[in-house]
């Protein structure tokens, strides 16, 4: 219901939306002075009767959470006066809300004509408290406001007496500059995505099969302004029943004791961990050690007979003034810890060391029969290409006896037993075993974040690629005792699960979720879960039976949160550039989209190995986007995995060579196959790579009226030498490429010696603590910028790394985005204004 639509200076609330008042009664002893010498008033019975008015969501029709047999209800309004409903001679408190909806940043004043005591909160924060009130005329009172774009919650709690019926009145006023800026009031709590919902709410952590597949561990999360809690329950999944909590961080490592349905954790006793065991059918406790002082965290055996950990030696002088590096990698805070294994044997309670050396040992895997351990070591070695080598081992759990599977591999691989512990299934890039998993062009060189599989055969040593022929990137996998191979890969912009089966032959699972997140699947039954969240809706629990392959939503944890919250469509638009090359496109459209009207446009890309995912949060939420009034397109250009190997290998010695004519290319098509954006008010942005191809878009065209680069890339030379990962990087981004020996790469496709060409409004965006792009990525590109007498802005985040990751810093972040393309593609720079005052330096 639409109340107010008025564009004028003034606009007056006509209609309310409340809960039926609520006796309240004067305290016991109330007449006695108490140590301030005061005694009770009846201003007290309305700054004392509290409710949690923040976590209120007014609708007409519905009951309130915390107020079980209380439901909204229309108010009465005469005069655009509210009425007062209590009948009683008793005082009541009452509830009043309405909605205010802005589509640009403003500010003015809320302005009350009150007839008894009352507060106001405005989006539930306290703005007006008013307890002076006396006689039967209105008193008036306001409140100053500045308002983000989005809906807003106006709440007014009053003291009812028999004094009166007339509560109050209310009006908005806009300042000046904003007196024609449209404000609706509603008793709606539709309303678009905002950054809060980002942040806050319910999250999934962990979730775990039972080995019969009959229970679940799931982890639940919350997190409300930025504060997080979290629980983990087991549930028989049959019927959702929860049959056994663990609260808050006080357990550890819980996980199910292979082949049974006990669980086990660590949990902290004396001065250090005890490991104990439920038996679920049994409700059996039972502890297998306690005050430990070794083991942290650790992995079962498959036969349950011993338990795998860490043991970490730190090898980092605690204090120094000068310090000569050893190696390349030795900047890095963490480069001198050393992790070994030991075992925990359950049967004799003796702790021995399994590895030794200088090397640290990562743990792949545990043969069936507990026998054999797959581990590996890895170290640089600059002095053959790719620079870093690995070695694979198979380890007898009993003897310690080494058996070397491979030595100093140029190609890491990760890899895990056959259920008959016959065969290996290896996850790497298509080169690691030479040539027999390739399949690019002639003269490419491969992508090596485009995850192959391959089967290895212990005994005859062959090697079989057996996603040679699958586009999709393999982030996920599981060999399955029934025999097939479950995997999780990354199909163009969606992440799908798909099954290997005996046959040879991979199919997709035809099952919900355009983006599947986690998988547990049962030891020993037919029973699956996985989480996955769709373009435009939040993460679900979903079962799937390993039979039929038939999948069932189990769970919805936001469901509740979203449910007042709108959004628009999401189409498809893939553009053929030319002959062998289609590049992928969505865009997001505003909820209450009119193909009549002209829209502004943000253009997002990656432009790096990854496609853009359809994340339904995340760091970049384009529903949000969307929802304040923009169209978004987002595009994968050439590079990105998931499209085949020919496609991801594209991305080798591009550095924007290819992307930046096909995003130029693909924007400009856009615009025309679609009227209803305004070709003049289209921006782009991207982070990290993205961020470079961001910079380096605006030495190539004018076509965007501004730009946003987030920890960008700005000298391919300083980032490869200085980020913490910038060689190591490149050989899948620069291979064989070095300053010394491809000008053509580290000076011609660096934005920083091409900075005279950028036309465009720029807003570069850095933390201060980011050790993978530096931040004088940004900074020099702004003293470029700068100096040629560019339109140019840099706002650091303090204390942030790559990604800004701080609850508070996110809100501010993300609205600094928002206002620098309210300025630039709305014409509307006064939230960037308030945000950023100028300063007379």
């Amino acid at each position: 219901m639409l109340i107010c639509t008025m564009q004028l200076h003034g606009q007056t609330v006509r209609e309310w939306m409340g809960l039926p008042p609520v006796p309240v009664e004067f305290p016991a002893f109330g007449d006695m002075k108490n140590v301030e010498n005061k005694t009770f008033s009846q201003a007290d019975l309305l700054t004392l009767s509290t409710f949690n008015i923040e976590n209120l969501t007014p609708a007409v029709g519905e009951q309130e959470l915390q107020y079980h047999s209380l439901t909204w209800e229309t108010a009465t309004v005469n005069d655009n006066i509210v009425i007062s409903q209590n009948k009683s001679t008793v005082p009541a408190i009452g509830l009043y809300a309405v909605y205010a909806e802005n589509t640009q940043w403003m500010s003015g004043k809320l302005q009350f004509s009150f007839y008894g005591n009352a507060e106001v909160y405005v989006d539930g924060v306290k703005k007006i408290t008013y307890t002076s009130h006396k006689g039967t005329e209105a008193v008036n009172q306001e409140c100053a406001l500045q308002w983000v774009p989005g809906k807003h919650s106006i709440i007014v709690k009053s003291l009812q007496t028999q004094e009166s019926d007339k509560l109050f009145s209310a009006q908005f006023i806009a300042d000046p500059n904003f007196k024609d800026a449209p404000v609706d009031f509603t008793l709606s709590p539709k309303r678009g995505k905002n950054i809060l919902d980002v942040l806050n709410g319910p999250r999934i952590g962990g979730i775990q099969v039972s080995p019969s597949g009959k229970y679940l561990i799931m982890t639940e999360g919350e997190i409300i302004k930025g504060k997080s809690s979290s629980m983990t329950n087991v549930y028989r999944i049959a019927d959702k029943e929860i049959v056994y909590t663990f609260y808050g961080n006080n357990v550890s490592n819980l996980t199910w004791i292979p082949g049974e349905d006990k669980l086990s954790y660590l949990i902290k006793e004396g001065t250090g961990n005890s490991l104990y065991t439920y038996d679920i059918e049994q409700q059996k406790l039972e502890r297998l050690f306690r005050d430990d002082q070794t083991i942290s965290s650790f992995s079962w055996s498959p036969d349950r007979s011993y338990l795998i950990y860490y043991k970490n030696e730190n090898y980092t002088p605690k204090e120094w003034e000068l310090r000569k590096l050893d190696g390349i990698e030795d900047r890095q805070a963490y480069y001198r810890n050393r992790y070994f294994l030991c075992k925990y044997d359950l049967a004799t309670g003796i702790h021995t060391r399994l590895t030794w050396g200088n090397q640290t040992t990562s743990i792949m895997d545990i043969s069936h029969d507990g026998n054999q351990i797959l581990i590996s070591t890895g170290r640089p070695d600059y002095n053959e290409y790719p620079y870093r080598k690995q070695s694979v081992y198979l380890l007898n759990a009993r003897t310690n006896q080494l058996d070397t599977l491979w030595k100093d591999r140029l190609v890491d691989i990760q890899c895990v037993f056959s259920p008959d512990d016959s065969k290996l299934l290896i996850a790497g890039a298509a080169d690691a075993f030479g040539q027999i998993g390739v399949k690019i062009a002639k003269g490419q060189i491969v992508n090596g974040y485009d995850t192959q599989l391959y089967i290895y055969d212990l005994n005859s040593k062959e090697v079989t690629p057996i996603t040679k022929d699958f586009n999709p990137a393999v982030s996920n996998y599981i060999w399955h005792t029934d025999g097939n191979i479950y995997i999780v890969a990354g199909d163009t912009d969606y992440v799908y699960l798909f099954r290997y089966g005996k046959d040879g032959k991979i199919t997709r699972i035809e099952c919900p979720g355009d983006l599947v997140q986690k998988i547990s699947l049962a030891q020993n039954g037919n029973t699956g879960i996985y989480t996955a969240s769709d373009e435009s809706y939040p993460t679900r629990v979903y079962t799937l039976d390993l039979t039929t392959l038939n999948a069932q939503e189990w769970a919805d944890p936001q469901g509740e949160q979203y449910k007042n919250i709108e959004f628009g469509q999401v189409k498809d638009w893939d553009y053929n550039y030319k002959k062998g090359t289609t590049i992928d496109g969505r865009y997001y459209l505003p909820a209450n989209f009119d193909p009549k009207k002209k829209y502004p446009m943000i253009v997002y890309y990656y432009g790096g190995t990854t496609p853009v995912e359809r994340t339904f949060g995340g760091r970049w939420p384009f529903n949000l986007y969307a929802a304040n009034g923009y169209v978004v397109y987002v595009m994968q250009p050439s590079g990105a995995t998931g499209f085949g190997q020919e496609f991801s290998a594209r991305h080798q010695n591009n550095w924007g060579k290819i992307t930046a004519d096909e995003i130029i290319a693909c924007t400009k098509a856009f615009l025309k196959a679609h009227p209803f954006v305004d070709a003049q008010r289209v921006g782009c942005m991207g982070a990290s790579y993205g961020g470079f191809t961001t910079m380096y878009l605006q030495t190539r065209t004018d076509i965007f009226a501004c730009a946003i680069s987030h920890a960008g890339i700005s000298s391919i030379s300083s980032y490869w030498g200085e980020g913490y990962w910038g060689y190591s990087y490149s050989t899948n981004a620069s291979a064989h490429a070095f300053p010394w020996n491809r000008k053509d790469i580290y000076v011609d496709q660096s934005p920083l010696f091409n900075a005279d060409k950028v036309k465009t409004p720029m807003l570069l965006l850095h933390g201060t603590a980011d050790v993978n792009v530096p931040t004088g990525e940004s900074i020099q590109f702004y003293t470029a910028l700068k100096l040629l007498g560019k339109d140019v802005e840099l706002v650091l985040i303090k204390n942030a790394d790559h990604a800004v990751v701080d609850y508070n810093q996110r809100i501010i972040w993300g609205n600094t985005i928002m206002a620098y393309f309210a300025k630039y593609l709305k014409g509307e720079p006064a939230w960037w204004e308030n945000m950023y005052k100028d300063k007379n330096l």
